[in-house]
């Protein structure tokens, strides 16, 4: 029996979810398919998954019709007439003067056409075109046209080519490219080049704009000198100027940085626009114009809805290679331990939960004893908690202790009255979970690589409180709560870093003034000179710099 024979109650509600059809008898019937059954929710992930990718298949935006047409004529005519007068002519007929005028200009059209394709056969023939654009030309080594390419004598023209040995060229423009052995590329043209592996060492003096793409990123340089590596595992930049790199992925799902005004709380990532309680108010910002401080009452909270999910792994919420929760905040929190449970005071910064309260997500501060939850195990008293729902893990929370160790702050030093900068991360491909204070990892912890996480779906997701939490006070945040950022990928260590260190200069997260405007779709993180940066090859965001 095969996966989907086994299954065929998922994935027949699982059909209905991705037609907009499903009910909600039927999600009750999936949750309780789904739970604690790992195998049944990671193929109903998968299934997901995969009618995910179909819905994003482009469709194209022309078709080619090929039509066969014949005209029926009814004509009118006396019985015995040899002719049809000249007014029954039907309306397309045309006079035989213009029928044999229309035969010569075909027959002139297509003997230019013949003459043209023979010129241009015997031109490609013996030479290529004199005004061909070539894009260079070989100082040194041999070029492997590998796709589309064409080397004439030492002339270098757009193309893919491969490497055995180290090749030196000059482009047009005057600068060169020093390729290393067993490069992979493609030339576009004299300022843009695809690295598809190997090394590239740009020499410039041209001052035009180059471009090089490697992976998921697009790096730019002018005057000067620029290594550019490329292998399985990551993308290396050095040299010995500024440059530019454009990752391919650096937007977050959803940014609520509340510069806005009004009664709704605009998110200038996506569409998941809050609506705030009584208990939240609007104050001058941690950055930027504006913020929201929580006063620890039930009505404290900002609801942003659920991201339009109807089931887990549904919805702007539900995230495949990764998530981060990121915050700007000025806590108030009292810490106070728990007494006569296992739980004292829980203020949440956010938190996103499904209707069994099992696939969760949440960052929040704690202060709780023996919870079996926690991984890795341990006694944390005062902590800032992220929690997530891990295939073959089930749900974990991950626990930083506000213990003053180890360089990890105290409460009382979070409490200082400036701002303060938290992110938690877990990214699929490594497993790594972490959790991050002011630019710097404060704890962390490894899950098989590949582990996946289901969420999403059609709880809501509350800033400042718990979603499931309406009737009581007991996880409502108090204090100062700013750039709520939500992401479906891990940020790496050196953009976590990066963007505190933009905060503390009076700017958003992605080094711009901050503004009441939507985020734009291309973001660049300088390089700057006789640094190296490594560059994830799934993101093209720095991971470290040396």
């Amino acid at each position: 029996m095969n996966r989907s024979e086994r299954f065929n109650e998922v994935r027949a509600i699982a059909d209905d979810i991705c037609a907009g059809t499903v009910t909600s008898n039927q999600l009750q019937k999936l949750e309780s398919l789904l739970s604690n059954d790992e195998q049944a929710q990671r193929f109903y992930l998968d299934y997901i998954e995969f009618h995910i990718h179909l819905k994003s298949n482009a469709i194209p935006e022309l078709e080619i019709v090929r039509r066969k047409t014949f005209v029926d004529e009814l004509i009118v005519r006396p019985t015995h007439a040899s002719s049809l007068p000249l007014q029954s002519q039907p309306y397309e007929a045309t006079s035989e003067k213009r029928t044999a005028s229309t035969k010569r200009k075909f027959y002139l059209a297509g003997g230019l056409t013949v003459l043209c394709m023979l010129v241009v056969y015997l031109i490609i023939q013996f030479k290529p075109l004199p005004d061909e654009p070539f894009i260079g030309k070989l100082v040194s080594g041999e070029l492997l046209i590998d796709e589309n390419g064409n080397v004439q004598n030492t002339l270098v023209y757009p193309g893919m080519y491969k490497t055995e040995r180290p090749v030196e060229l000059e482009l047009r423009s005057g600068d060169s490219l020093m390729l290393s052995a067993h490069s992979h590329f493609k030339l576009f043209n004299s300022t843009e080049i695809e690295l598809k592996s190997g090394e590239v060492n740009v020499i410039s003096h041209s001052n035009k704009t180059i471009t090089i793409s490697a992976n998921a990123s697009d790096i730019q340089m002018h005057s000067g000198k620029l290594t550019v590596s490329v292998d399985s595992d990551t993308t290396s930049v050095s040299g010995n100027i500024k440059a530019r790199i454009f990752p391919k992925t650096w937007r977050p799902k959803h940014f609520w940085n509340f510069d806005d005004v009004g009664d709704r709380v605009a998110d200038f990532a996506g569409r998941a626009v809050g609506v705030s309680g009584s208990g939240a108010q609007r104050i001058d910002g941690l950055v930027g114009k504006g913020a929201f401080y929580f006063d620890n009452t039930k009505h404290a909270r900002i609801n942003v809805g659920s991201g339009g999910g109807s089931a887990p792994a549904t919805g702007s919420f539900s995230v495949i290679d990764g998530v981060t929760i990121e915050a700007l905040i000025k806590p108030l929190y009292s810490g106070e331990g728990p007494n006569t449970t296992r739980y004292g005071e829980i203020d949440e910064i956010f938190r996103k939960d499904q209707s069994d309260k099992d696939h969760r997500m949440l960052l929040s501060f704690q202060n709780d004893r023996s919870k079996s939850i926690v991984v890795p195990a341990g006694n944390y008293a005062e902590s800032l908690s992220f929690g997530l729902y891990i295939l073959g893990q089930g749900y974990h929370e991950l626990k930083l202790p506000l213990d003053g160790r180890d360089g990890r702050p105290t409460l009382q030093q979070l409490k200082d009255g400036n701002l303060h900068h938290v992110a938690a991360t877990y990214d699929v491909e490594s497993g790594i979970k972490a959790i991050y204070i002011d630019g710097k990892v404060g704890a962390l912890y490894r899950y098989p690589p590949g582990s996946k996480v289901l969420s999403g779906g059609a709880g809501l997701a509350n800033i400042g409180n718990s979603p499931n939490a309406q009737g009581h006070a007991a996880e409502a945040y108090a204090g100062a709560i700013d750039e709520v950022a939500f992401y479906d990928f891990a940020l790496t260590p050196f953009m976590v870093a990066l963007h505190y260190k933009n905060v503390l200069m009076g700017l958003n997260y992605y080094g711009s003034p901050p503004s009441a405007k939507a985020l734009p779709y291309k973001s660049h993180i300088e390089l700057t000179p006789n640094k190296t940066l490594l560059l994830d090859n799934i993101t093209g965001l720095p991971k470290d710099d040396f």
